[in-house]
C-alpha cells in the first residue's frame, strides 16, 4: 500500500509499506478513504513539532471497514466509519485519573506522531475507537470530527457562559470550528485573521452574529467600546500567548491551543488579583461521540469548512496550499485555503 512516510525535517515521501495485519481479537482492519491535513501535520513536516522517523503521518481519518478481529461485534466489513485516532490505554496513572489524554503509553501510541497514521490505504485500530457513520456524512466531512472533540476537549475546560464576549484568533479551520462549537452553546464573538482573503472565506462560514476582523484590536473595540475587555480569547495561531492579557475582563479566559515554541511572560500578581485563567488543552478527551454528533447532525457545517481535496499522491499540492512548500523547504500561513482534505485511492 501507499503511505505517506515522514524521516526528518522536510524528508517526506510516498512509500510502498504492508497492509497491517490484526494482531489482536478487538482490532479492525479499515479502508482509509480521506484524512484530513492538520497543523500538527504541518509541524511536523517543518521540524516544529517533534515526531518519530520512518512513522506514517496523518491521523484525521474515516474510511470503510474491511476486517474485524473475533471479538468484535458492533462492526462488520462494509460500515462506514471515523477514527478517533487519541489512544489510552485505561489503567495507567494518567487514564486511571481522568487524563486519558495524557496516557502513559503516549510517547509510543499517538497516531501519525509517535505510531503510524492515516496518510495510507489501510490502518488497524481497536473497535472502542471507531463510530458508525451514516450515509449522509461523507469521509471528508468525517474527518474533521477530530479535531472539533479536540476543541471541545477546550470548551469544557471552561465554566462557559453564553453572554461572554469572545474572540478567536485564527481563522483557519480549528477557529472556525471553534466558533461554530462556541455557538452551539449560545456563545456569539468574532473572528480574527491577518489574512484578507481567508477572513472572507470565514465569514461566509462562520456562526450567525459572529463577526470577521482583521486585527485583535478592532474586535475587542467592537466587543466593548468603552472598556476593551473581553471574558474569553482563544489564541489557535500559538502566536499571540499571553500579549492580550490586559484585554482580559476579570474573571476571563486566555485558551492556548496553537503548537508552536515561543516565550511569553506575565505578571502572577496579575493572574491572581484579577482571577485570570490561562489553559492549556490538546487531544481529545471524552469529546469524540459529541463531535460526532454535531457533524452527523450538521450542527457544525463541516463540509463548508473543507477548501481543498487531493488524492494522497498529490500531498506536495495539499501541503503547498496550506503554505507548506516541500520544494523550497518554507513554511507560512496560507491566504486562501481552509481545511485540505487528502483522498486514498
Amino acid at each position: 500500500m501507499q503511505a505517506l512516510v515522514y524521516n526528518s525535517a522536510w524528508d517526506v515521501a510516498l512509500e510502498e509499506r504492508p497492509v497491517p495485519a490484526i494482531e489482536k481479537d478487538n482490532q479492525v482492519l479499515v479502508r482509509i478513504k480521506a484524512t484530513g491535513v492538520c497543523g500538527t501535520d504541518l509541524g511536523i513536516v517543518s521540524g516544529k513539532y517533534q515526531a518519530s522517523s520512518s512513522i506514517i503521518l496523518g491521523h484525521e481519518s474515516a474510511g470503510e471497514v474491511v476486517l474485524v478481529g473475533k471479538s468484535v461485534t458492533t462492526l462488520m466489513p462494509g460500515d462506514r466509519v471515523v477514527i478517533d485516532p487519541t489512544y489510552y490505554c485505561g489503567q495507567c496513572g494518567m487514564c486511571r485519573t481522568g487524563r486519558q489524554n495524557h496516557c502513559a503509553h503516549k510517547s509510543v501510541t499517538e497516531t501519525g506522531v509517535s505510531a503510524d497514521g492515516t496518510f495510507t490505504d489501510y490502518y488497524v485500530a481497536e473497535d472502542r475507537f471507531l463510530y458508525k457513520l451514516q450515509d449522509h456524512v461523507s469521509y471528508e466531512e468525517a474527518t474533521l470530527t477530530e479535531p472539533l472533540s479536540c476543541i471541545l476537549t477546550g470548551i469544557n475546560q471552561i465554566n462557559l457562559l453564553p453572554s461572554f464576549r469572545t474572540i478567536v484568533l485564527g481563522a483557519g479551520p480549528i477557529g472556525i470550528l471553534y466558533s461554530h462549537a462556541l455557538a452551539s452553546k449560545g456563545v456569539t464573538g468574532s473572528l480574527v485573521d491577518i489574512s484578507k482573503e481567508r477572513l472572507f472565506k470565514a465569514g461566509s462560514i462562520a456562526p450567525a452574529r459572529w463577526e470577521a476582523y482583521d486585527s485583535f484590536q478592532a474586535a475587542v473595540e467592537a466587543a466593548d467600546p468603552s472598556g476593551r475587555q473581553v471574558d474569553l480569547i482563544v489564541d489557535t495561531t500559538g502566536v499571540v500567548g499571553t500579549q492580550v492579557i490586559s484585554n482580559l475582563a476579570n474573571g476571563g479566559y486566555l485558551m492556548l491551543v496553537g503548537l508552536r515554541d515561543g516565550t511569553s511572560t506575565f505578571n502572577p500578581k496579575e493572574i491572581v488579583d484579577r482571577s485570570l485563567k490561562i489553559i492549556g488543552s490538546i487531544d481529545s478527551l471524552g469529546t469524540f461521540s459529541t463531535a460526532h454528533y454535531l457533524i452527523e447532525q450538521r450542527i457544525v457545517p463541516a463540509k463548508e469548512i473543507i477548501t481543498h481535496t487531493f488524492p494522497l499522491d498529490r500531498y506536495k499540492e495539499a501541503f503547498h496550499a496550506l503554505g507548506c512548500d516541500l520544494n523550497e523547504r518554507t513554511l507560512s500561513p496560507s491566504s486562501h485555503a481552509i481545511k485540505v482534505i487528502l483522498q486514498s485511492s
